[in-house]
């Protein structure tokens, strides 16, 4: 599968996923300035299995950009209906309190739903699209972990099963809202073949129904639990199934993928905490560490702590007066996590500077400088303790660089006011 002219020409280089464009006026006063808000990008890639083109819509992390880890992949079936929701689903999840990590979403936009997604010979097809084509592009395009998700709802959740059942070493979990597997031709045979493959593979199986199915949808859903209920050998390790109250079959698709990513990340939850004590009562940072590792060793992947999680370690110490474990916190996620890294040291020096330790601040934010030189925040941020010191030939140089760092950015970055700065020295 090859990507199409880098993007889609017709969307545009960045696009608004399922919708044309989001616009939200910040404030009105007269003529509006709208702020567009992508929610994603959207690819035309060439199935060579297919002979035709198909679109991907990719929706990436919010910290995507300023780390170097690998993330989890949610995979979505009947894309352009559950893009919106599911983006929203994750989002929401990995930032309230670190409910799930942090994922990619991979949206499959349909061209032919009944050849694709009905299990029978189209499905085996699409099943070597995903296999061969769309998972390597992917895998070739982002960091994306060996953490994979395929979630269908209604039809392409028959298609779910289908996988689960003939190649299930594709994903590591399986979420399945709503099959109508009693439309399923050979159902019950493939289930006998497919459940011990399912369970040498060790994946994860989600299964919802709701309340106001109708008695066919819900019995094929049923004869796929029962199965999992016998508990034998030939059953795949870990399961769920909920029996979705007050939902009918238009309505499951979101709640049933946002129960399934809180069922399948149970065990990512470290306590909150917001303060010294609270994180002294927890065991601390190593304590926090220890969990993560416990996780990356469950799941099979090298899951690192959340980024905010370790911003919010960062902020107790620096309000506890421990500047040095702010330096070794930094030294420690450096690869990982580089641009909160240099917040994190900024932040302490700033601190410093505040206590009047202004000797420490200047090696805090010399290092960070030096780790860092392609950033003009950190030449600038020199320059203020350098300034403080009295130094002010120093610090002018600081800002010298700030703004030449800034100039060579594509675009600029704050240059006007790096400038002000190289320009007006240490006079206030």
């Amino acid at each position: 599968m090859r990507m199409y002219a880098a993007r889609s020409a017709a969307l545009g280089t960045r696009v608004l996923v399922a919708a044309a464009a989001l616009m939200f006026p910040l404030r009105v006063y007269g003529q509006p300035t709208p702020r567009q808000l992508p929610l994603g990008e959207a690819f035309i890639v060439r199935s060579a299995i297919l002979n035709e083109d198909r679109e991907l819509q990719i929706s990436l992390p919010d910290s995507y950009s300023r780390t170097t880890v690998k993330y989890p992949v949610l995979f979505v079936l009947d894309g352009s209906s559950n893009i919106l929701h599911a983006t929203a689903s994750v989002q929401f999840l990995a930032h309230a309190r670190n409910r799930i990590p942090e994922t990619i979403v991979v949206a499959i936009p349909n061209r032919n739903r009944n050849r694709d997604l009905t299990p029978g010979p189209g499905a085996v097809t699409f099943e070597r699209v995903l296999a061969e084509e769309i998972i390597p592009w992917v895998e070739n395009h982002y960091r994306a972990a060996s953490e994979r998700i395929l979630w269908g709802h209604s039809l392409s959740a028959s298609f779910t099963v289908h996988v689960l059942l003939n190649r299930p070493e594709l994903f590591r979990a399986y979420v399945a809202a709503s099959a109508p597997v009693w439309r399923y031709a050979n159902f019950s045979a493939d289930m006998t073949a497919g459940l011990p493959r399912a369970a040498r593979a060790r994946v994860a199986v989600y299964l919802a129904v709701g309340e106001y199915e109708n008695a066919n949808l819900r019995g094929g859903v049923q004869q796929l639990v029962d199965a999992l209920k016998a508990g034998d050998t030939t059953t795949v390790p870990e399961w769920s199934f909920s029996d979705m109250k007050d939902q009918d079959h238009n309505s499951m698709p979101m709640p049933s993928l946002y129960w399934a990513l809180e069922t399948r990340y149970a065990k990512w939850r470290f306590p909150f905490f917001e303060t010294l004590a609270e994180l002294d009562s927890l065991g601390g940072l190593e304590a926090l560490q220890r969990h993560y590792d416990r996780f990356a060793k469950h799941y099979g992947y090298a899951a690192s702590v959340p980024e905010d999680r370790l911003s919010s370690v960062a902020s107790i110490y620096v309000a506890a007066d421990r500047h040095a474990d702010v330096l070794d916190l930094a030294a420690r996620y450096f690869v990982p996590y580089p641009r909160a890294v240099e917040s994190w040291v900024n932040q302490a020096g700033y601190d410093l500077i505040r206590r009047g330790r202004i000797t420490q601040a200047i090696a805090a934010l010399k290092m960070n400088a030096e780790r860092f030189p392609e950033s003009p925040n950190a030449h600038d941020s020199l320059g203020d303790a350098y300034c403080r010191s009295g130094d002010r030939a120093a610090g002018e140089r600081s800002y010298q660089n700030a703004a030449r760092v800034a100039a060579g950015r594509t675009p600029p970055s704050r240059l006007a006011a790096y400038q002000a700065k190289a320009a007006k020295g240490c006079d206030p």
